[in-house]
């Protein structure tokens, strides 16, 4: 599915948006405050405006990231009683169409007929948020967090099987994050992640999918962009209680993401490969946002390749999505 001509077109995506975010990179003066009159909500205080402008601004102006400023953000609600953060991107896909329709396969097996009658259209969400638990327990600049990650694909137009939700998966997931300065070919190594996920759709057999994985996570920042490697290591099931098997054929072992805001608009591309020679199997996908109103971003996706959800983990979708984005990796 991926061969050398996809990395190479990836690859040069990746360069040219770059190089175009090191020189369109916003300055966060009065542009900043502009766009946070425009995003913020109501009753957002003038100090929490000059608060956040000022943070963005000693950021680069310390020749640091967007991924700094977007730190620094963080820290000043960490301390709070019960504070939730944005982890993953927030979004809804109020239109999701698949080009190589709804796979009904698993349902059909189950003996569930209505699964015949799945829409290609249908709509997709993803609610992710974080808690930051405990900082530097070992002195190391070690930053604790747990995790929960929605992702659900309801079929919300498909009134003659009463709209169901097709499929939605649960991931909680734990990390530490530790804090790091190397540089890279002029890339700084900001964070190194270590963690333990596990994801289900929390379903019974024979619709049962689960797994869980060891990973280490990566993330670069120069200027607006950031660049994040995240290998994995799938804990072993006994072959009579896995429900998926030869998982990591299809999403692969590793993931690659980039993410970068050239003004107000925000790119991301995120691949996924198994590094085979034989049975080349994997995913992309492309996202782009813009702000039209306060926080919300209209938001493109496209997805293509295996494991969009849990219950199409062996299955290839080719799925093109508009709706609105609340919250990015910047």
């Amino acid at each position: 599915m991926f061969k050398t001509a996809w990395f190479t077109a990836i690859l040069s995506t990746v360069i040219s948006l770059n190089v175009l975010a090191d020189t369109a990179a916003p300055k966060y003066d009065a542009a900043c405050v502009q766009n946070a009159l425009e995003t913020q909500s109501p009753d957002t205080s003038l100090q929490q405006l000059r608060d956040q402008c000022t943070l963005d601004q000693a950021a680069l102006n310390q020749g640091k990231t967007a991924l700094d400023a977007r730190l620094l953000s963080e820290q000043k609600t960490k301390y709070d009683p019960f504070s939730l953060q944005p982890y993953r991107p927030n979004y809804l896909i109020i239109g999701s169409y698949n080009f190589a329709g709804t796979n009904e396969r698993p349902f059909q097996q189950a003996t569930l007929p209505q699964a015949t009658h799945f829409e290609p259209y249908e709509v997709k969400f993803q609610i992710s948020l974080k808690i930051p638990i405990a900082d530097n327990l070992f002195g190391l600049g070690d930053h604790w967090y747990v995790a929960y990650t929605n992702r659900s694909f309801w079929q919300a137009y498909s009134h003659n099987i009463s709209s169901p939700f097709r499929e939605t998966n649960h991931e909680p997931e734990a990390w530490i994050s530790f804090d790091n300065k190397m540089e890279i070919f002029g890339w700084r190594n900001r964070l190194i992640d270590v963690g333990i996920s596990h994801q289900s759709n929390g379903r019974s057999d024979p619709l049962s999918r689960s797994w869980n994985r060891i990973y280490t996570r990566l993330i670069f920042a120069k200027g607006s962009s950031v660049f994040a490697i995240k290998p994995w290591i799938r804990i072993p099931e006994s072959a009579s209680s896995d429900d998926n098997p030869h998982i990591s054929h299809y999403m692969g072992n590793v993931e690659f993401t980039f993410a970068s805001k050239i003004e107000k608009h925000h790119f991301k591309i995120m691949v996924r490969n198994n590094f085979s020679e034989t049975d080349n199997k994997g995913a992309m996908e492309l996202g782009y946002s813009y702000p039209v109103h306060r926080n919300m971003k209209a938001y493109i996706q496209w997805f293509y390749g295996y494991g969009e959800s849990l219950i199409d983990y062996n299955y290839r979708n080719n799925s093109v999505g508009i709706g609105v984005q609340f919250t990015s990796w910047l």
